[in-house]
């Protein structure tokens, strides 16, 4: 059985669509319909059958996917025992985590890490956010919260704080809010994705709730650049905002959000000379920046 047309069944099935799974495998849809009917003509039967919401496997589908999903951890088992025989760290090494994170804190640090591994290629996934490291979509995941249901191993290496921000034109127009009764006068900008930060998102809107909502942003960048240009208060990463000289902390004492940082693995994964190498890069950072990210 051609493993690669087993690869791409494994997309689809933990997908449910032709074009999620092109997207995961960096394919074209036709690409994965192609090989999908290759792999049935294959076995002689049919895998996947359409469906209300997209895909459902046949039955035969099913049956494969429990033995594909067996060859695939089988697969990453001997990967991981060949490469840990290496001396040098080698190898392609994807790492999820945060746009925010990558743009404004890990990308100034990767130079010095890059040419001293210059036999590893680091792929920075920022979307989507958090991949999955059980579907392959990352080798390693920072985020703000623990393993959930994946089955990973890692450890809190950090927390990141978030405050209230105004630029200083804005705050030398009138007081800046000391309590939460103050916040009546004042203008926010506030959280359009609400899924992708929804704890950061429903603290904000507590805490402003009686401000006027002068416009809302999916992206912490177009955020910064809100409250850079004026048009009001907003919860920004404070080692993003503490950059900036023409911004000033609301309430720093009073106002402050503060999550967990998670660096985490497949256990199978971990051993793998590369991917241990990104690790504790990785979580050395973290280590140097303590005060800065917690704010």
């Amino acid at each position: 059985m051609d493993w690669d047309l087993c690869k791409t069944f494994v997309a689809v099935a933990d997908t449910g669509s032709f074009t999620a799974a092109a997207r995961r495998l960096h394919t074209s849809h036709p690409t994965v319909s192609r090989k999908i009917a290759a792999l049935e003509a294959q076995l002689g039967t049919r895998l996947v059958a359409r469906a209300a919401d997209g895909l459902a496997l046949t039955a035969d589908g099913r049956t494969l996917r429990e033995h594909a999903e067996a060859m695939a951890a089988a697969a990453l088992r001997a990967e991981t025992a060949v490469a840990a025989g290496g001396h040098k760290a080698r190898g392609i090494v994807k790492l999820s985590i945060g746009a925010t994170l990558a743009s404004h804190w890990l990308m100034p640090r990767l130079p010095a890490f890059l040419r001293a591994h210059d036999h590893i290629q680091l792929e920075i996934i920022t979307h989507p956010f958090p991949a999955s490291v059980r579907r392959r979509e990352a080798d390693v995941v920072l985020r703000p919260f623990d393993s959930g249901e994946e089955n990973l191993v890692g450890r809190k290496i950090g927390r990141l704080g978030t405050g209230f921000y105004a630029s200083r034109d804005y705050a030398a127009g009138r007081p800046l809010p000391e309590r939460r009764g103050d916040w009546k006068e004042h203008s926010v900008i506030g959280f359009a994705d609400q899924t992708s930060n929804a704890q950061l998102a429903r603290w904000s809107d507590v805490v402003t709730r009686q401000a006027r909502v002068a416009m809302r942003c999916s992206s912490q960048g177009d955020m910064l650049a809100a409250v850079r240009a004026g048009i009001g208060i907003s919860a920004l990463s404070c080692f993003v905002a503490e950059a900036y000289s023409d911004l000033v902390r609301v309430a720093p004492q009073k106002l402050a959000s503060v999550a967990d940082l998670w660096l985490l693995a497949h256990p199978d994964l971990v051993e793998l000379p590369a991917v241990r190498a990104v690790i504790d890069f990785v979580a050395e950072c973290a280590r140097t920046d303590r005060a800065r990210l917690r704010g």
